[in-house]
């Protein structure tokens, strides 16, 4: 099979596909392990991207899904 070109697309996710991601980031956060050897997780940083994205976006119920999601992990 010889080498074909690759189609490059445009599409932007939707704010549903988007919201979808990040609870999904924010729910099961990755992991780094710093140079003392503790393991964090990045949840904060997937709530402070949400909390960004937010004003960008359009989609209601969405945006709802995705504060509701915030707030279950700042308390």
């Amino acid at each position: 099979m010889e080498n074909e070109p690759i189609e490059k697309t445009s599409e932007k996710a939707t704010d549903r596909e988007f919201v979808d991601f990040l609870i999904g980031h924010i729910e099961n956060p990755c992991e780094v392990t710093l140079e003392s050897g503790v393991v964090k997780n990045i949840r904060d940083f997937y709530v402070r991207l949400a909390k960004d994205e937010i004003p960008k976006m359009t989609d209601k119920e969405a945006i709802k899904d995705l504060e509701n999601k915030i707030k279950e992990y700042e308390q």
